[in-house]
């Protein structure tokens, strides 16, 4: 493994707790495996820990839009065996050729990476600032992150409410909208629009 390593210009620098280079990609894998469980965890929670491998299969094995590629094969340069894979052999590579392969993949990531921050940096730049009109009757849903449920945990509780109809507009950004009467106190949040097409 050290030959490899070395081969790769690999150093052992594992991530710590509250490392700022590192915190925001473990938030981010964080919150793809917390979206992945909100989708499939009953109402009580109580069974997320039976999600948790197929959830981090799921995240490793999903190409990811700004590497063009999986992380599993981003970090082995060869994709999961699956039911067809294990019927089929494949050649033994060298280290050197496996070495070769596996830089040339961290390439193209890297590549891909670039282009995936500036097209989301001219994205940005297009529509910083923009905000969007309601017109009354239009569908919205509603930001769930301020609203209390009676779920045990908010990391996965429902993240968008509604759709719910929009009655008038009572300022800049904000609206007031016809939400169920067991709703007794209702704040300003954040809105998106709903299309049922």
């Amino acid at each position: 493994m050290k030959e490899l390593y070395k081969l790769l210009h690999i150093e052992g620098n594992p991530s710590t707790a509250y490392h700022p280079q590192t915190d925001g990609q473990i938030k981010h894998v964080n919150q793809e495996l917390e979206q992945y469980l909100w989708l499939y965890v009953n109402h009580h929670q109580t069974d997320w820990a039976d999600w948790l491998s197929l959830a981090e299969f799921a995240y490793n094995n999903c190409k990811h839009s700004a590497t063009k590629m999986s992380p599993f094969y981003a970090n082995t340069g060869v994709h999961p065996m699956g039911l067809t894979d294990i019927c089929t052999s494949s050649a033994n590579l060298t280290a050197e050729d496996f070495a070769k392969h596996v830089k040339d993949v961290h390439a193209l990531a890297q590549a891909n990476l670039t282009k995936a921050a500036a097209d989301m940096k001219q994205f940005y730049d297009q529509h910083a600032g923009q905000q969007i009109e309601f017109e009354p009757g239009a569908k919205v849903f509603l930001d769930g992150h301020h609203i209390q449920t009676d779920c045990p945990s908010a990391k996965m509780e429902d993240k968008w409410f509604g759709p719910y109809e929009v009655v008038k507009q009572v300022g800049a950004g904000a609206y007031c909208l016809k939400l169920p009467s067991t709703w007794k106190k209702v704040h300003q949040f954040s809105m998106w629009f709903y299309s049922n097409q």
